[in-house]
Parts: C-alpha cells; structure tokens; sequence
C-alpha cells in the first residue's frame, strides 16, 4: 500500500510540477521506502542495496548497482533514468541509461586472455565481475558451473549458468573471451 501511496505521489509530483518529484532517487542516501518507489525495486531489493552500501560504500555509476545480488540489466535499464549518484563523490547527478553505460564502458583491463576481454574460462570472480551486466553473485555462479560442467564452448554457454540470459551474453559482447 506504501508502494501505492509514493508512486501517486510521484506521479502527482510529475503532473504538478514539483521539484522534488523531478528529482531522482539518490541511490547512496535514499531510504528503503525511497528506493522502493524505482519501477522493479521491491522490499527485499531496497534491502539488498542499503545493506550493499553499507558494507562497500557509494555507488559511483548505474553498472555499480549491477553487482548488488538481484539486480540485472533490465533492473538497472529501468531505473537508469530514475537514479542519482550524488554521494558517490564523483559530483555526477543523474546516471545514463542502463544501455548506454554498459557499451560505453571501455573493455576490462584485468583480463585472464589479453586482447582487453576476460576469458570466462580462467577468470577469477573478482575478474567476471569486470564484464558488464556481471556483478558478485552472478560470477561465482559462473565459477560454480565451470567447476561442475566444464569449460564454456562459447561465449554464448554462459546462458546455462542460472541466472544469465540471452540479453546478458549480449551485454557482455566482445569484453568476453573463451580459450
């Protein structure tokens, strides 16, 4: 009903114009109930990016919420315009859109392949965590399956780990290699 009640408001906000509405949530002071007015950002994903925040300090960029567990690329494409950063120290007030900052992001300078792509092979967690759309829970899931069945053929067996799908091979593009 609280859900409701902030997205009304919100949306009342809009119609009038007030400021406050205009603005975007700021994901490294917003409360739950604040965070729970983003489209897709339910009790348990508000939880999860406080408790994040917490722990690993300020988001700096929309691919930085990537690596909170629940939260995937068409999370993070529908908050994209909706969110701030202006705690993170960076003086950056709004992200951009979920797919434009995944493909202007530059290739991952850590790689296990060379050639600027990660071999999804040999990475480290730590490592798969560079590709975008790949944050903590989503690269030892990666680790897991690669230890249980195997080296990935392609780039594109990376949909047999749970939890990646077609948009998320795509999102990862060229920075993934396999040897």
């Amino acid at each position: 009903m609280t859900r409701i009640l902030s997205l009304m408001a919100l949306f009342l906000g809009l119609m009038f114009g007030s400021p406050a509405a205009l603005a975007g949530v700021d994901v490294n002071s917003a409360s739950q109930s604040q965070l729970e007015t983003l489209p897709g950002i339910g009790p348990s994903k508000a939880s999860a990016i406080i408790e994040y925040r917490n722990t690993n300090g300020p988001f700096s960029s929309l691919v930085a919420l990537d690596a909170v567990p629940g939260i995937g690329p068409a999370t993070l494409q529908n908050i994209g315009p909706l969110v701030e950063f202006g705690a993170a120290g960076d003086g950056a007030a709004s992200a951009p859109p979920a797919e434009e900052t995944a493909a202007d992001q530059p290739a991952p300078s850590s790689s296990s392949s060379g050639g600027g792509s990660v071999n999804v092979n040999t990475a480290s967690a730590s490592q798969l965590q560079t590709l975008p759309g790949i944050g903590a829970s989503k690269a030892q899931a990666i680790v897991d399956d690669r230890s249980a069945k195997g080296p990935f053929a392609s780039c594109s067996d990376l949909q047999r780990v749970t939890g990646i799908g077609a948009a998320t091979v795509a999102t990862i593009g060229s920075a993934c290699a396999v040897e």
